[in-house]
């Protein structure tokens, strides 16, 4: 039985009618950019997420760009962003003109901690990026009274949370604007590449409207520097349809992961942790374990897929110069730096079957008991 890591064909299979039907009403219209499926998917995604306002563009890096820009944020300002976390969030930062400031992750939840974020804080810092890190929410009433208390701009990256919560209020919402990514691996994937920000404030939402187009008031008049930044109509068309089945595919996930969790109970592995009145969206199933990369190997050899999310901390990316060395040093980001040899994704998708769970994890059970 060869088990893949993820498997967008079988997940997509029970969509294809209608895909296809999307598809056919695009090339219909005639209408390619910037239309009504654009326009459409933006009002029924701020309903489904609970937004006052959701800006759809052309992907998840550029969410968080653009999210950061319409902060009006100076050159060289910091935003703290933990070490722990997908590339695309410190990348954005950049390209923003900003410099990350990287802190630890909590040891539970694998999400960033506001203690690190506290003691992180200069007369640099203006914003925090949030990243609710393989579907787990933050803490954010911690992280909301940091900032409010630092006078810090909140941003959540939630382009692996679609469909999670927080004390019932939906990822996105509770912050200064929330960035998603429509990546095809996300809970909620395109076909392609696409993204959105939402937010509460009506003044981010007209902002983020024009920085996405050329930085324009109306056609061919810029009043702010911009970009070309806009979700295609057929992606728009696509995730309409995909979002009608979110919330079942948010269902699965976690019943696949409570599923695991039983099944692994008597091993050597720590699986993850749900925080207390959260909603986990389980964008992916990540245990900690003792010699992660030989059980990585071992599943391989048995045809199973693994992953590694992620094996390279932020602060120990080359392009920050520094050296492996230096960054052992940074007692601060102690369990970051740990953390990467002892973490594996295991197989986890909407239409993995319970046996083929089952076998992952009876060759867990083989790998640690020979």
């Amino acid at each position: 039985m060869k088990i893949p890591f993820n498997d967008l064909k079988r997940q997509f299979c029970e969509e294809e009618k209608d895909l296809r039907q999307a598809f056919e009403r695009v090339l219909e219209r005639g209408w390619y950019l910037s239309g009504p499926e654009a326009v459409g998917f933006e009002k029924e995604f701020a309903e489904w997420s609970g937004s006052g306002f959701a800006v759809s563009v052309a992907n998840g890096t550029d969410a968080i760009i653009l999210a950061l820009t319409a902060l009006g944020l100076e050159p060289g300002d910091e935003v703290i962003v933990p070490s722990h976390t997908a590339p695309p969030c410190y990348h954005a930062i950049l390209a923003s003109g900003l410099i990350p400031a990287f802190v630890e992750i909590d040891q539970d939840y694998y999400t960033l901690d506001p203690a690190s974020v506290e003691e992180a804080i200069t007369e640099n810092t203006k914003a925090v990026l949030a990243v609710h890190l393989y579907g787990q929410m933050c803490d954010m009433d911690r992280l909301v009274q940091v900032c409010k208390e630092n006078g810090l701009y909140l941003i959540e990256d939630c382009a692996q949370a679609h469909g999670a919560s927080y004390k019932g209020k939906p990822a996105g919402t509770m912050g200064e604007m929330g960035a998603y990514s429509f990546y095809p691996t996300k809970n909620l994937g395109a076909l392609g590449d696409a993204g959105m920000v939402c937010g509460m404030s009506s003044r981010f939402g007209e902002e983020l409207a024009r920085l996405k187009q050329y930085g324009e008031s109306e056609r061919y008049v810029s009043t702010v520097p911009g970009v070309n930044s806009r979700m295609d109509e057929l992606q728009a068309a696509f995730l309409r349809e995909r979002l009608k089945r979110l919330d079942s595919h948010v269902q699965e996930r976690n019943r696949l992961a409570a599923l695991y969790s039983e099944l692994l109970l008597d091993t050597p592995v720590t699986v993850p942790k749900v925080r207390p009145e959260t909603r986990h969206a389980f964008h992916l199933y990540v245990i900690r374990c003792p010699k992660a990369a030989d059980l990585g190997r071992f599943l391989k050899e048995h045809g199973v897929g693994s992953a590694v999310h992620y094996p390279v901390p932020g602060h120990m990316q080359p392009m920050f110069k520094l050296g492996e060395a230096d960054c052992a040093g940074v007692s601060k980001l102690d369990f970051s730096y740990r953390l990467r040899n002892e973490i594996l994704s295991l197989p986890f998708f909407p239409g993995l079957g319970d046996e083929e769970v089952r076998k992952v994890v009876s060759l867990i059970k083989d790998f640690y008991t020979d």
